[in-house]
């Protein structure tokens, strides 16, 4: 079997992951960014695992047309748990919402040394629940891919950020920001950053919110939650006016 290359998406992924000994893959489906970590050098074993039979069989065929069975290990099952403690440095989740992430980190075996996360939603409660238990988010990307809009970010655990980074904790933009602000949402050093793709995203935001502001009627425009979501285009279209 040739190669496969990745999704820009996974692409981007990859390029947020620290090197490390043992990283799981989980939701890995055809095993693409497991047989990367290896074949690039991230990681020495890595653990793909899928919930999903068919994906996982795929996964297995691929890896073993690149002769790495001995490097990457496929295994069936819910996330972290197919792991076990003292096996993993870190894990990667892709291509799943932000309260599936958390509740796989929660069910894991241990705290790990770090995750790389890409949340197809619920990216405020991901990232407060990942700072509530003692990560600090160091890096925060945006990547495109098939004409949307994906946003990464790698999160260490406050005892392993120098060995990964190099440097001990310089700002931890996280530790300070109120529970309501929107940028746990954004994404406070993607706001920080504003890389080439930002301009872009947080126009996709405001029309996110300003089509479900259009689809109320009149008779909810006095509501609550209509209030919150005009609050956010109002702040939103403050950033693309900043700098």
């Amino acid at each position: 079997m040739e190669p496969r290359p990745m999704m820009d998406r996974l692409e981007a992924v990859f390029s947020i992951v620290p090197k490390a000994h043992a990283i799981a893959d989980i939701g890995t489906d055809h095993g693409y960014l497991a047989v990367e970590l290896i074949n690039r050098g991230r990681a020495e074993f890595v653990i793909a695992g899928d919930v999903h039979k068919g994906p996982l069989e795929s996964a297995k065929e691929y890896v073993k047309s690149r002769g790495l069975e001995s490097k990457v290990d496929c295994r069936l099952g819910d996330g972290l748990k197919v792991t076990q403690k003292g096996e993993l440095n870190g894990a990667i989740c892709c291509g799943m919402g932000g309260f599936l992430m958390r509740d796989i980190v929660d069910a894991g075996p241990e705290p790990l040394e770090f995750y790389v996360l890409q949340p197809q939603n619920g990216q405020k409660e991901l990232r407060q629940y990942m700072v509530q238990k003692g990560y600090v988010i160091v890096l925060e990307i945006i990547a495109e891919d098939g004409g949307k809009l994906y946003t990464a970010f790698l999160a260490i655990r406050e005892d392993c950020v120098e060995k990964y980074t190099g440097t001990p904790i310089q700002e931890n933009v996280y530790a300070a920001l109120p529970e309501e602000s929107l940028l746990w949402s954004v994404g406070a050093l993607i706001e920080q950053e504003r890389p080439p793709l930002w301009k872009k995203y947080i126009e996709y935001l405001i029309y996110q919110r300003q089509c479900a502001l259009d689809g109320m009627t009149d008779k909810l425009s006095h509501t609550d939650k209509y209030k919150e979501l005009d609050a956010e285009v109002a702040f939103l279209r403050s950033l693309l006016g900043n700098r």
